[in-house]
């Protein structure tokens, strides 16, 4: 497999009180190849997002190595690799932009030119070609939620990491959230890696993965 991200023997633990030191997840491998997507299941608290936020550097580790297209960015910060978006439950819209304007904010913090075909794409895929002057504050969760992918899409990344994108939704809305991720990840060949606690959405990616006292562990396992 052409490998897009490899995770070698990570380790992550945290300081409790009296110093001691509980350990959240550890020695956890895997590797995931350019195009394909991934799910990541477990109950409440068995660190499944803190496990998402380490692989694009926005949490540290104790031990092992992260590859992101060959180059090892386990000490990296993240804002420091390029091509890894993220994508978060509760939409994380800025209310004073409208839709337009929230989806292109990565191209101009990045200073790079708005792609107008993917933008056009995005748009009409993800059905916000009729909101895009439309405020955050006036939109459905289900709406915010597409924007949000939209936002994460534009700047092309190679890796978009999903942190329960349906967590606040109802079903139906999930339900049209995910198909449209699918499709759209799948148009533009764009890995991904979901986080959820509905295994019937984890079901639909190439690999599931649970994460059960402390140790990844892939669906046969």
């Amino acid at each position: 497999m052409n490998k897009l991200l490899e995770v070698r023997n990570l380790t992550k633990s945290f300081a409790q009180p009296l110093g001691a030191s509980h350990m959240l997840w550890q020695n956890v491998n895997f590797a995931l190849g350019y195009g394909e997507n991934m799910s990541i299941c477990g109950e409440s608290g068995s660190g499944k997002s803190t496990l998402l936020f380490a692989l694009g550097r926005l949490e540290d580790v104790q031990s092992g190595k992260i590859f992101f297209e060959g180059k090892e960015v386990t000490d990296e910060k993240s804002s420091n690799i390029k091509g890894i978006r993220y994508i978060f439950q509760h939409y994380q819209l800025v209310n004073e932009l409208d839709v337009y304007e929230n989806i292109v904010l990565p191209c101009y913090m990045q200073r790079c030119p708005v792609d107008a075909k993917l933008l056009k794409l995005l748009l009409e895929t993800l059905k916000l070609e009729s909101l895009q002057h439309r405020m955050p504050a006036y939109l459905s969760g289900g709406e915010r939620q597409r924007i949000a992918i939209a936002r994460a899409l534009i700047t092309q990344p190679k890796l978009l990491l999903a942190d329960e994108p349906t967590g606040s939704l109802d079903e139906d809305s999930g339900r049209q959230v995910m198909d449209l991720l699918f499709y759209v990840c799948k148009t533009l060949g764009t890995s991904f890696i979901l986080v959820t606690h509905n295994i019937s959405f984890a079901k639909e990616t190439n690999h599931v993965f649970y994460l059960k006292q402390g140790t990844l562990l892939n669906e046969e396992g």
